[in-house]
């Protein structure tokens, strides 16, 4: 069975509005060793469902490229489960050393793997291999979460949960007022990244995506991503410094 959901790390999904055109293969033989090496070396995927409002923990327990199958292990949590084999359309996310994999699947169907339950799912078209460094998105501490200032449409000042970070933007959770007021396009010039002992960062940010989630708590809010605008290089400089450290706890929790 997968570990716990709260225990192990989770990825944000690559939004739809990113261009990863390069970075997409096709080719089910180079996708079926890619999913080879997965199952080999044991790493957790994370499965987004429900619109990516529920995720599962899960690990790839067999490829079958001829039959064009994979076999995902079941979670531990039996209505997740039940959950995710009504889902027809979900998103698969791994970060293997640090080269993000994600691709789609089908429904699930549960099955029988080597006696033990397991869900089975059809071969996915396309898989994403993404190594440029501004994508790799790591989220944010959960004590004393890290927290964004800006000014919204109706230029009132708000703050906002940061969920993840990377060279290239944050994610941010944001209630279903503060939603729409933060539509795909839109800048936010001035604005304040508040990043614990790393202190306040002045940045600009555009929205790029908007989608419902349920956050850490349990509760559905909407994840805004944005992506920085004109970052300086001492902004820059800090937020690698930050991953990298971010990186190693997230290892050390993990025990890699």
């Amino acid at each position: 069975m997968s570990e716990p959901e709260n225990t192990q790390e989770r990825q944000a999904p690559i939004t739809d509005g990113e261009d990863v055109a390069q970075y997409l293969l096709t080719n089910p033989l180079e996708i079926g060793a890619i999913l080879r090496q997965l199952v080999q070396r044991g790493d957790f995927v994370t499965v987004y469902f429900s619109h990516g409002q529920k995720l599962m923990l899960s690990r790839i327990l067999a490829v079958d490229v001829p039959k064009r199958e994979i076999v995902l292990d079941v979670g531990g949590h039996e209505p997740t489960n039940e959950a995710l084999s009504q889902s027809d359309r979900n998103v698969v996310v791994a970060l293997p050393d640090g080269v993000k994999i994600q691709f789609v699947i089908g429904r699930p169907k549960l099955i029988k793997f080597e006696g033990s339950p397991a869900f089975t799912v059809p071969f996915p078209s396309d898989l994403i291999k993404l190594q440029r460094r501004e994508f790799f998105r790591i989220e944010t501490p959960l004590v004393r979460p890290w927290l964004c200032s800006t000014t919204l449409a109706d230029r009132q000042r708000a703050t906002l949960e940061i969920h993840d970070i990377s060279l290239g933007g944050v994610g941010l959770w944001a209630s279903p007022a503060q939603a729409a007021q933060l539509q795909a396009g839109e800048q936010l010039a001035k604005t304040e990244l508040e990043l614990g002992q790393w202190g306040t960062m002045p940045v600009a940010l555009e929205v790029r995506s908007r989608r419902v989630m349920t956050n850490r708590t349990g509760q559905e809010v909407h994840h805004i991503g944005c992506r920085f605008l004109n970052l300086t290089r001492q902004a820059e400089a800090t937020l690698q410094k930050l991953l990298a450290q971010l990186e190693r706890e997230r290892k050390s929790l993990v025990g890699r």
